[in-house]
């Protein structure tokens, strides 16, 4: 895939990227997965490797937030959803969707802050936090929601592989 986004250019990896969500939002077997903070990790999960993210920490500036928060706004209302609080919006709406459809509330709230966070001062850290909390929310969640996540748990997960990639 690193070679196809490459060969596409950064307009194309965005539209394929945002392919990629719409059809893992409509795809019921999507199963959140946990991602790597190392670049180029052959670990678990889905690193910056798995979607041709750059060598190093990547390069995260409010340019590149606000990029993708509008690509969130322009999809379903999940994504919106999502888009809106990396816009810098309100996280309440948000929380209480994951937290109704199962995910562990302590572990939402601080997902919550490090996106708030990430929206507010985009930098390397403040993406890694909000990965790692994204991450705690998959490792405390049970089997039924990791196995069936809500189509804003995905939003988040390709949001910040998107931010992660550098895209």
């Amino acid at each position: 895939m690193h070679k196809t986004f490459r060969a596409l250019g950064a307009a194309g990896a965005l539209l394929c990227l945002t392919a990629t969500v719409a059809a893992a939002q409509n795809n019921s077997d999507h199963i959140a997965t946990l991602i790597s903070q190392a670049p180029n990790s052959g670990g678990y999960g889905v690193g910056a490797s798995g979607r041709g993210g750059n060598r190093g920490a990547p390069a995260v500036t409010s340019e590149i937030v606000a990029n993708e928060a509008r690509i969130l706004a322009g999809g379903s209302a999940a994504e919106r959803m999502v888009g809106a609080v990396l816009a810098g919006g309100p996280t309440t709406a948000l929380a209480n969707l994951l937290i109704a459809a199962g995910a562990p509330a302590a572990e939402v709230n601080a997902l919550m802050q490090a996106l708030t966070r990430l929206a507010t001062n985009p930098n390397a850290g403040a993406l890694q936090s909000a990965i790692a909390a994204y991450n705690n929310v998959v490792r405390a969640a049970s089997a039924a929601f990791v196995n069936g996540p809500p189509a804003a748990f995905l939003a988040i997960e390709h949001a910040l592989l998107a931010l992660r990639a550098g895209v």
